[in-house]
């Protein structure tokens, strides 16, 4: 999973209304010997819709036990905090082949219980809308939850939807979906029978049903190949207009081709794109607005905060998105960041994870300590392939993006909690405040451990070697040991790499930034003063709004001593400006050098002049290319570029 970080106001508010579940009550259920289900079969009726809820039929007959127990997930794979479905479920009955009603008592927040269920048949109960409901969509990101739009959108993430009897998790699942006229469903879910009234999918047992989801909708799609895979994009947008699955396709396709070109082949046939594109156009209009007072625009935020659980979350051959369209390029720019993230999944966890993924535990999740490769590594190689590829500059990946995830990763207590420490409890309050590192810290770890294994191997293999070596060693239907894989891993490399997992990921050694990065010539300087080029808006007094996301900042205030010739509402290229103000090696360009600012003004693109001033001001975690590397440090950097 993938999630955004927003504005501080937003943010607090999400995590001053979230909590944490009960616990999960002792079951002691132990079934007779003829307990079986030849398999589930679910039936959704799309066009009925009822106060924002959909009834859900499950035909299942065979059990022939006194009792069952019959569960929601707690948890699914790749969201690391508990969501509690079942609290979605509503008018839960349960009937024998006479339609006569059995005894149903709902004991836990997911688990419901069945008894005198000998001749049980069917279960019958109604689906409520996570992201409309006032406590499930704080608790429940809108990618991992469920939309219900009367007749225009349905977004079926199964957890939401679907339950399983008690140790019945591998029995296969068929689901039939009667869809709205003009609406089409979309998913990696193998389609068994499909029509213009009804869709009938088939899943292996309920993990695949998991790991699939599916939006219905009407179509607007995209599709391109690369290597031996074929990329559908079908998106929504709530606005009812089209055409956006085009635009997507342009900005993901080179990324996915870059994929390509780092692994060679990918470990997928087909992969699904789907998109959910919320429309913030109204929200970041009042947000902006100068007649809008401050409490108008909290209550707003408040009212709209699923705007703000933007991300995505992974599956085998799918990911899901949920993303905001404010207006400006901010849709298209997380498109970009956020789709390479989720698509490399592909090698971990879906390729390479422990039993607690392999065999995930809906009930009572266990969480595995290698957090740090699930997340970390997939973030960190989201990065290496765009500057491999040449889609961003060495300056961009080192004085940008991993500037700022070693700012974020300082603040991670790394000589108190160690990272599998933090993995293991993430559901934890303590621990939990500490995911995001996985992005941040698991990155960086990423970062070193790629230029330690060039350093021990004297260049012979890099991160990605290893990764793609045990990936295509255990693949998605075998799990490797959870508690002997960085045994596993290091013996792939050199003995010294088992010392550093247990220093920097088992342990609480510090990372050493500084002595990793050198090795590769670039330089890291914890804090200091340099001078550096002035920042063209803050340093002049000009002021943007501040929730303004994107490629653009909107000015909202020209400061007295503005030398450009801004005017109010112009949207400044924020992208551009780290191009023109410093070198490919991060150092800011002379002073005196007069560069193009590019703006966008009354819908048209614009280039002011700007004479470069520079000023003195304090940094802290800086990175930068060295000018004059040792040959050393050339050679290893040249390989960890993929040379």
């Amino acid at each position: 999973m993938k999630m955004f970080q927003w504005p501080f106001l937003i943010i607090i508010v999400i995590i001053i209304i979230s909590g944490c579940s009960s616990s999960i009550p002792e079951l002691n259920y132990t079934p007779t010997e003829q307990y079986s289900l030849d398999k589930y079969s679910y039936s959704v009726d799309l066009t009925r819709v009822k106060n924002d809820k959909v009834y859900v039929h499950l035909h299942c007959p065979g059990l022939d036990q006194k009792r069952v127990i019959f569960h929601f997930p707690k948890t699914i794979p790749g969201t690391y905090r508990e969501l509690d479905y079942g609290e979605m479920i509503q008018e839960f009955k349960a009937k024998d082949s006479q339609g006569d009603s059995l005894p149903v008592q709902k004991i836990g927040d997911n688990i419901f219980e069945i008894t005198q269920a000998e001749d049980l048949a069917t279960i019958h109960y109604w689906v409520d809308d996570t992201w409309d409901h006032p406590k499930a969509k704080m608790r429940i990101w809108p990618m991992g939850g469920t939309n219900i739009e009367d007749s225009t959108n349905f977004v079926i993430n199964a957890s939401g939807w679907f339950g399983f009897f008690e140790e019945l998790e591998n029995v296969p699942v068929q689901l039939a979906l009667e869809k709205p006229e003009g609406t089409m469903s979309f998913s990696a879910l193998p389609a068994f029978d499909q029509s213009d009234e009804i869709d009938i999918f088939r899943a292996r047992n309920y993990h695949h049903l998991i790991d699939c989801p599916i939006m219905v909708s009407k179509p607007d799609t995209a599709t391109f190949t690369i290597a031996n895979t074929k990329i559908y994009i079908e998106s929504f947008h709530a606005n009812g207009q089209v055409g956006y699955a085009d635009v997507i396709e342009k900005e993901i396709q080179p990324s996915m081709e870059a994929v390509a070109a780092f692994t060679d082949s990918l470990p997928v046939d087909e992969y699904h794109f789907i998109l959910y594109i919320s429309d913030g156009k109204k929200l970041m209009e009042i947000l902006q607005s100068k007649e809008k007072g401050f409490f108008t625009k909290v209550r707003t935020v408040m009212d709209n905060v699923t705007l703000f659980g933007s991300g995505a979350l992974e599956h085998g051959n799918s990911s899901f998105y949920f993303l905001p369209d404010f207006g400006d390029t901010t849709f298209t720019s997380m498109i970009k960041r956020v789709a390479l993230h989720e698509f490399m999944h592909i090698f971990t966890p879906l390729n390479l994870h422990s039993k607690y993924i392999g065999d995930f535990d809906y009930v009572n999740p266990q969480m595995s300590k290698h957090l740090w490769l699930y997340e970390g590594i997939t973030e960190y190689f989201s990065s290496l392939i765009l500057v491999q590829a040449g889609l961003i500059t060495p300056k961009e990946f080192f004085s940008d993006r991993f500037s700022k995830k070693i700012r974020s990763a300082a603040r991670y207590p790394e000589k108190k909690i160690s990272f599998t420490e933090m993995s293991e409890n993430v559901f934890k309050k303590k621990y939990q405040r500490h995911y995001y590192q996985v992005y941040q810290r698991g990155a960086l770890i990423g970062l070193l451990l790629d230029i330690e294994i060039i350093r021990l191997t004297n260049g012979k293999k890099t991160l990605k070697d290893v990764v793609i070596e045990l990936a295509g060693k255990y693949g998605p239907n075998r799990s490797f040991n959870e508690q002997t894989f960085f045994d596993e891993f290091a013996s792939l490399v050199h003995p010294e790499l088992r010392q550093w997992f247990k220093d920097h990921v088992e342990g609480t050694v510090p990372l050493d930034v500084e002595k990793g990065l050198d090795l590769i010539g670039v330089e890291y300087s914890k804090k200091g003063k340099h001078v550096v080029s002035k920042r063209i808006i803050k340093d002049y007094g000009s002021k943007t709004y501040t929730i303004s996301m994107g490629k653009y900042r909107k000015i909202k205030k020209v400061g007295e001593k503005d030398p450009i010739g801004f005017l109010e509402g112009d949207q400044v290229d924020i992208a551009h400006l780290e191009k023109v103000l410093y070198d490919d090696l991060g150092y800011p360009v002379k002073e005196n050098t007069i560069v193009d600012i590019f703006i966008k003004r009354d819908g048209k693109i614009i280039s002011l002049p700007y004479t470069v001033e520079h000023k003195e001001r304090k940094y802290k975690h800086r990175l930068r290319m060295m000018k004059d590397p040792s040959k050393s440090q050339s050679d290893y950097y040249s390989i960890w570029m993929g040379n």
